[in-house]
């Protein structure tokens, strides 16, 4: 961080530079470890949240920017004296008066949202002239090679105002004027939280406000990357091998109601029949396949859900959970009791979150396509936990009695064994991938078939 730093400054600024290289070796001596460790963990807060930490790191702009809390805000628990205290007091070794000359800056410098106004590139050595989002001022800095930036952009970064000049120490963390003003709106709230808790309103000011309080700006920050990558993340659209919409959010229903089912769906306006092959003996094939499709412009027609009805099972799939939940309602509105759920999968497919582009308006997820083989392995887990306990559960096409319990009142297995027989002819991951998702033989052991 420190080499860093350095580089962002101007060759006749050693003291400064010196001075940076003095503070981190004071912070990572042994006795003060503890409090460096208070510092950095009060700036990253957000990040060390054990969920948080599954899918959001911080990025390398901000713990340089919570190392600096350390080294210019932090006032230790324990009784020891700021860093910057630390230095001014030392009498175990020289400190030069060029460096002494940047403690009082440092001091007082403070973490600022930033916007580039102007790029003066015919200035000798090139500027930037930044307005501060949150009271307006003005203030022009040297141009850094290391970290291009564009006009309007918005800089998060420390403010160094010293005797011969205003410095960024450190690689500024650049973004969009959208998400630069949304983060200072995130800020803004917080401040009047503080300040109405504490009834200190002197925090009106923003150069005070930002001295103690700058590592608001990385709190805001965490919390504005996760909506971002939450929003783009539910924007993501799922596909098959076969370039068709990957339908993962399933409902498992059961019933004895075939020809009602079948009536009531093909008075779905929104529904597409598709005809299905008779059977082997030249009889009807006793199951009925509705599809959804949705026409995007200048795009082809594609299916958004399924329904696919058996004589004694209704499995309803769908390419969102928001759809697959307003499905379920109107299934509940349209048939009632009829209809007996047995569960649901609105888990997304695994895959990597989307990259959130610090630096855009808006944000675009990338497609992702889901291999037979993953396919094949998410319908077998759906199925198992549907199956798992179906013994146990009163079925309608038993007259309400338990798989088991039919078998034990009745006494003749034959109907539980043609419902095994047709759910495994039915079986969800053979319609969708050509194998079976589901060993049915398991079923047939648990009634002792």
């Amino acid at each position: 961080m420190t080499d860093q730093s350095a580089s962002t400054v101007s060759s006749d600024q050693e003291g400064i530079r010196n001075l940076l290289v003095r503070l981190q070796a004071q912070s990572l001596k042994v006795d003060f470890q503890v409090q460096r460790e208070i510092a950095l963990s009060l700036v990253l807060k957000p990040y060390l949240d054990p969920i948080t930490a599954q899918y959001l790191a911080p990025l390398p702009e901000e713990i340089a920017l919570a190392e600096w809390y350390l080294y210019a805000d932090f006032f230790p628990t324990d009784g020891h004296p700021s860093l910057i205290e630390q230095v001014r007091d030392t009498i175990t070794e020289h400190v030069p008066e060029e460096e002494r000359l940047w403690l009082d800056p440092v001091r007082h410098s403070y973490m600022d949202l930033l916007q580039v106004v102007e790029i003066d590139q015919e200035a000798h050595p090139p500027r930037l002239h930044l307005q501060s989002l949150g009271d307006q001022q003005a203030f022009d800095v040297p141009y850094m090679e290391e970290t291009p930036v564009q006009k309007d952009r918005v800089l998060l970064t420390r403010l160094i105002r010293g005797t011969s000049g205003n410095y960024l120490p450190g690689p500024p963390l650049v973004l969009s004027l959208a998400m630069g003003q949304t983060l200072l709106a995130f800020t803004h709230d917080l401040r009047r939280e503080i300040e109405f808790n504490t009834g200190n309103f002197a925090l009106a000011e923003w150069p005070e406000f930002t001295n103690h309080y700058g590592y608001l700006f990385i709190w805001g920050l965490a919390r504005l990357r996760g909506g971002a990558m939450a929003t783009a993340d539910a924007q993501v659209t799922y596909w098959n091998e076969k370039g068709e919409r990957f339908l993962y959010a399933i409902a498992f229903y059961e019933h004895h109601e075939f020809h009602t089912l079948a009536t009531g769906l093909d008075e779905w306006e929104y529904l597409s029949p598709t005809p299905q092959p008779t059977t082997p003996d030249g009889e009807a094939n006793p199951k009925k396949v509705w599809f959804q499709h949705a026409q995007e412009e200048q795009s082809p027609s594609y299916a958004v859900a399924r329904f696919t009805l058996t004589p004694t099972q209704l499995t309803v799939e769908a390419d969102t959970a928001d759809r697959l939940d307003a499905i379920k309602h109107q299934l509940a509105s349209t048939f009632g009791f009829s209809l007996q759920f047995r569960g649901e999968a609105v888990n997304t497919p695994p895959h990597s979150l989307p990259h959130v582009d610090l630096l855009a308006d808006t944000y675009i997820a990338p497609s992702v396509t889901v291999s037979v083989k993953e396919e094949h392995k998410f319908l077998s887990t759906f199925l198992e936990k549907i199956y798992l306990d179906w013994a146990e559960h009163p079925s309608p096409a038993l007259n309400g009695k338990t798989p088991r319990q039919y078998c034990r009142e009745v006494q003749n297995k034959t109907e539980v064994a043609k419902l095994i027989d047709q759910m495994e002819q039915h079986d969800l991951g053979f319609q969708r991938t050509g194998e079976r998702a589901y060993d049915y033989s398991i079923l047939r052991a648990h009634i002792g078939l």
